[in-house]
């Protein structure tokens, strides 16, 4: 019966898994994962998992070094996922092809696929090596927030020089353990052009009296940043992470990232004019996975703000949330509450964290996906089982006080399953939107249909 399962759960990962042929795991589909975070839960995977992309040689690894037989019910599921993505992954050529309406473009965008475009057809290609990998992605867009209707994002070319992948690219990251607000790099804004290196193993490797930082990662970036739709004029934007496991269970990591816009006008004191000095944001975030009562749970953190004094952020920013994991051999349920807040006190626009609001990528933040001075909160759960469905919901209410005061309460609820030899996805909105003393209920609806040659 088992085994039976397992090779159901094969069959249906073949027809819908959106995962592609690469040397990373994309940010873009969060049932992916909450899979790999069971298996980190689990002390499974021991590697920093909280960067996307997230490279698949520590994964492979740590997979290598487990017997499946020895794996508790709870984990069987995300084992056989992951396990399978990674199968995928090692495909020298893949291709596909994407369809997409959305019935509502300004809408929170949270780990997963960009939905920004009213409707659009995204194709892409692929060939993965030894040591170079490459994806062609071309994309048409209708009435996109960021204007483009021909773009190439997604698209990348890696090669692996020892230890580390080189790439140069036009991908989303997201940095942290958040599943809605990542901080200091998220996918709310389209992707950069730029340069990546990133350590493609993470196992720790140097003097033993360092060894207590365990698995590490190391990741940086630098780019060419467009802040404004209505400007051609481009500046440079670079980032880098640490990141380790030095205990089961628990990752770690430290985030700075600089900009050419984020400037603070400063007087000079003999011809007192105005000098433009940079400063840098600095993030720190935190991870903890355990298991209490025989049920998986983590907590996270997250705090970024600017770089004025040494590693601590500044008049910070934050990000907390709850997560906790329900695994069989026949399905995965992850669920999660997280609170972030963005208010700040700040005497002029560019001395607050963001600079004066050209922390963005074609008029859209880099970093937090709800507006500056702003509360929010989610309540999420993603669900995913051996007979080929999938679905979420989340509850987010979202209070701003960024130029107008305003309160959103938003329920989205999607579903997906195999369709046609490819993968179907609807996702339905309704929020209750208040704006001074004017009240209105908006509905919206996203679907998609992806397939795999």
């Amino acid at each position: 019966m088992k085994l039976k399962k397992i090779l159901t759960l094969g069959a249906f990962f073949m027809v819908s898994a959106p995962t592609i042929a690469g040397p990373w795991v994309e940010s873009d589909d969060p049932l992916l994962r909450a899979s790999i975070e069971m298996l980190f839960n689990q002390g499974v995977i021991k590697q920093p998992i909280n960067s996307y992309p997230l490279m698949w040689q520590g994964i492979a690894r740590d997979l290598s070094l487990v017997d499946s037989n020895q794996l508790d019910e709870q984990s069987q599921f995300a084992y056989q996922h992951v396990k399978h993505a990674l199968n995928i992954a090692k495909q020298k050529t893949d291709s596909g092809v994407r369809l997409n309406y959305n019935g509502s473009t300004d809408t929170q965008q949270g780990f997963g696929k960009r939905h920004q475009q009213q409707s659009g057809v995204n194709s892409y290609g692929s060939i993965t090596g030894k040591r170079v990998s490459a994806k062609v992605s071309v994309n048409y867009a209708d009435d996109a927030l960021d204007e483009q209707h021909v773009n190439y994002q997604d698209s990348y070319l890696a090669v692996l020089v020892g230890n580390w992948s080189l790439s140069a690219e036009q991908v989303s990251h997201w940095w942290g353990p958040s599943n809605d607000n990542a901080l200091l790099l998220s996918n709310n804004a389209a992707p950069m052009k730029g340069l990546r290196f990133t350590r493609a193993n993470t196992q720790y490797v140097g003097p033993s009296w360092l060894s207590f930082i365990g698995n590490w990662q190391l990741t940086g970036i630098y780019a060419k940043q467009k802040p404004y739709l209505n400007t051609s004029d481009k500046g440079d934007y670079w980032a880098l992470r640490f990141a380790s496991t030095p205990l089961n269970g628990l990752e770690v990591a430290v985030n700075t990232a600089g900009s050419d816009y984020l400037t603070t006008p400063e007087l000079a004191p003999i011809n007192l004019e105005n000098n433009e000095q940079t400063h840098r944001l600095t993030g720190i975030d935190v991870k903890y996975s355990t298991t209490l009562m025989s049920v998986p749970i983590a907590v996270y953190g997250e705090l970024m703000g600017r770089n004025e004094s040494g590693l601590a952020p500044s008049e910070p920013f934050y990000t907390v949330g709850f997560e906790s994991y329900f695994g069989t051999t026949d399905s995965l349920l992850k669920t999660y509450l997280e609170y972030s807040n963005t208010q700040q006190q700040c005497n002029i626009a560019s001395d607050c964290v963001y600079g004066s609001g050209s922390y963005t990528q074609r008029s859209r933040l880099i970093g937090s996906s709800t507006p500056e001075q702003s509360k929010s909160a989610v309540l999420g759960a993603y669900y995913h089982t051996l007979n080929g469905y999938g679905g979420h919901a989340k509850l987010r209410w979202i209070d701003s006080e960024n130029i107008i005061k305003s309160s959103q309460l938003q329920l989205e609820v999607g579903y997906q399953q195999a369709l046609l030899s490819g993968l179907w996805k609807v996702t339905g909105l309704i929020s209750r939107d208040e704006l001074n003393d004017n009240n209105e209920t908006n509905t919206a609806l996203r679907t998609s249909w992806e397939y795999r040659f």
